[in-house]
């Protein structure tokens, strides 16, 4: 039996529609249908760019900062655990130690009283000064050490304690 206009068109519509309910019935990626965006990981925070500035502050004694040939140089940081000390030492050069967070007190041989830093504050520790740096405070300690010395010299010295009734650990790390 011949098959007519119509019903030609009857069969293509019935078509169509078994096709979109086949594509109805299709999951994401499949007969068309868009795959799903995967879910974005949350963004990590941004990391800081450029000079970050951990202190500032007045050094409240004056600096003479000379060195007779070429200095080295090293810059770190350095956490104490509450009630952590680096020993009593002496440095052949110039050291800087600013306290990023905690507290900790810095004595040194010519002035026996303790001097509490905060954080943002610097203590400046001449050449063969002898000192010692205590975390005196309930939490971490950051320093953030910066060095001043000739090429080929050892960082650190370790020496008797300075301060009467003081005790002298044995320093495990070169700082302060």
């Amino acid at each position: 039996m011949p098959v007519g206009r119509t019903g030609r068109i009857g069969s293509a519509v019935t078509g169509f529609a078994f096709v979109l309910a086949l594509a109805a019935c299709a999951q994401p990626g499949q007969l068309g249908q868009p795959a799903p965006t995967p879910a974005a990981a949350p963004a990590a925070p941004a990391a800081p760019t450029g000079p970050q500035t951990v202190g500032r502050g007045v050094v409240d004694v004056p600096l003479r900062f000379r060195t007779p040939a070429p200095a080295d140089y090293a810059v770190r940081t350095l956490d104490l655990a509450p009630g952590e000390a680096l020993g009593w030492e002496t440095h052949p050069g110039t050291e800087l130690t600013l306290l990023d967070s905690g507290q900790v007190t810095v004595q040194e041989a010519d002035a026996c009283a303790p001097r509490v830093l905060a954080p943002g504050q610097v203590a400046v520790v001449g050449e063969g000064v002898a000192h010692v740096v205590r975390n005196t405070g309930t939490g971490p300690a950051r320093l953030v050490v910066t060095s001043f010395l000739a090429p080929g010299v050892p960082e650190a010295t370790p020496v008797p304690a300075a301060c009467p009734d003081e005790p002298t650990p044995p320093p495990d790390r070169t700082a302060g």
